[in-house]
Order: C-alpha cells, then structure tokens, then sequence
C-alpha cells in the first residue's frame, strides 16, 4: 500500500498536468478561463464575449481598461448609478450592491445592478480592478439567463497583464 500511494499521487499529477482548460482566453492584457458557453464576439471594436460569439440579445462580458483612477474606490451608489447612466446610456439603472474584493491580487470593487433597457430588466456586475490601470469586467445578464456565478468565477480565473 505504502508503494500504492506514490504510483497514484504520481499518475494524479501527470493527468491534472495534461488537462486543457477549457476555453481559456488571453490577450495582451489578461487571461482568463470564460464561461461556458462565451466565447469572443469577432466582430466587436471591444474585447467582448457572449454565448457561442453571438451578442444579438444575449448575455454579454466586456473588458475596458482606462489609465489608474482611485476615485472609482470612493463611489458611493448614487455617484456609481449616475456614472454608469451617463456612459452606458441606460434608462434606468439601481445599484443594489457594492463590494470590496481582489483580482488577481489588486483591490477590486464588485458592483451589482439592476438595468432597465429596451429588452426589459437586466443584471449588471462590474467589477473595477485598480491594478496598472483601472480595468472593468462586465457582465450584462440578460432576463432569463443565469451566468452570473459563472462570471464570478471567471473573474477570479483572471491572471492580469502589465502595460507597458
């Protein structure tokens, strides 16, 4: 037995080493692992994904980056909501939740939302990451579509690029 454990600790490691993640994403400025089903949208000036790479009325996760801005870190949920109004262009939008986390080691915030548009009421979770820069991933989930544990565990999938 002693002899056993060896052999399956050894043959564990070659198997989990050989595993592929599955739909892992990298770019200049970061890598994560996506939820599955998204995948990158082709044709977007931005770096988005959605379910099999097609945006049309689906759920959506986008990636901006803009130069460091610690102000995001003192937001309170009225200034969040107007900001957010303001650049997205949102009917309505409620901030319902703010929380303090890490991404790949930086301060983040989480922000969960609720937005009225066209298509009707929608989650958004943003999650502002002060690293090099202030980056923002963005989930938009659709009515009817649950992808926001997914989200969550991407996030912390994210492995994040410095600028040069």
């Amino acid at each position: 037995m002693k002899r056993l454990l060896p052999l399956l600790l050894c043959a564990l490691l070659l198997l989990g080493c050989s595993a592929a993640v599955q739909n892992a994403y990298h770019c200049a400025a970061f890598t994560a692992s996506l939820p599955e089903p998204f995948e990158p949208v082709k044709s977007s000036s931005v770096i988005c994904f959605a379910p099999y790479g097609d945006p049309l009325l689906s759920s959506s996760i986008t990636y901006s980056a803009t130069e460091l801005n610690w102000y995001y870190d003192t937001f309170t949920k009225e200034e969040y909501a107007q900001e957010l109004k303001s650049l997205c262009g949102y009917e309505s939008l409620t901030v319902e939740q703010i929380n303090e986390t890490r991404v790949d080691g930086y301060h983040a915030r989480r922000i969960a939302c609720k937005v009225q548009i066209d298509q009707g009421s929608h989650d958004l979770i943003i999650y502002a990451v002060n690293a090099d820069r202030t980056c923002f991933f963005t989930l938009l989930n659709r009515e009817g579509d649950d992808y926001m544990a997914a989200f969550d565990t991407m996030i912390y999938s994210i492995d994040l690029k410095e600028t040069a």
